[in-house]
């Protein structure tokens, strides 16, 4: 009889040996307000022992006045110190809103990029008579009511001149109205 044997896979999946890479990472880190907070903690602390200290100096002293004059001289040279380093807090602080404050978006600083055009409504007559004509020529003309003192006419506004406006109507003839005449201009809309 013949030895049985064992069976190979018939799929073979060779599995690398993965050397997975080391994760560096920040584990500490500082930031500008616990620096302000750890600096003020210390100066207080430093404020509290000078405090005592020279409460109990004063005592043991008290016999000279040599002695005195110069514990004076240390209560003065610590009270110059703490103040010297409050100003420096400030000083950094100050720059600090600076920073903060030249990042954050301000809208008093920045200026629009674009220039807000007054609406229609807004516009006295001769303003609106440019607009018309400034108006881009890809759009298709809108279509408005120009009022003089006798009539309405509805139409599209062509061209101006000094003096006087030229306006097609719907029925494709063309009518000149004078500028002086001429009392108000109201949008009617897209026509279909």
């Amino acid at each position: 009889m013949a030895e049985k044997r064992e069976k190979e896979p018939l799929f073979y999946i060779q599995q690398p040996n993965f050397q997975f890479p080391e994760n560096r990472m920040q584990t500490v880190y500082s930031s500008r307000k616990a620096e302000l907070e750890r600096k003020r903690e210390q100066v207080d602390s430093v404020q509290e022992l000078a405090g005592t200290k020279d409460e109990q100096n004063m005592q043991e002293l008290a016999g000279t006045k040599d002695e005195q004059k110069m514990q004076e001289e240390k209560i003065e040279n610590i009270a110059e110190q703490v103040k010297v380093q409050e100003a420096i807090e400030e000083f950094e602080a100050g720059r600090e809103e600076k920073k903060v404050a030249s990042f954050a978006f301000t809208t008093e600083k920045r200026k629009p990029t674009f220039n807000r055009v007054k609406s229609f409504k807004e516009m006295g007559t001769l303003e609106r008579l440019d607009y018309l004509i400034d108006f881009p020529k890809q759009l298709p003309p809108i279509p408005c009511i120009f009022e003089t003192g006798e009539k309405a006419i509805r139409g599209f506004l062509v061209s101006k001149n000094e003096e006087s406006v030229e306006v097609k109507l719907f029925d494709e003839s063309t009518e000149q109205i004078s500028l002086q005449s001429l009392q108000a201009i109201k949008m009617i809309g897209l026509r279909r």
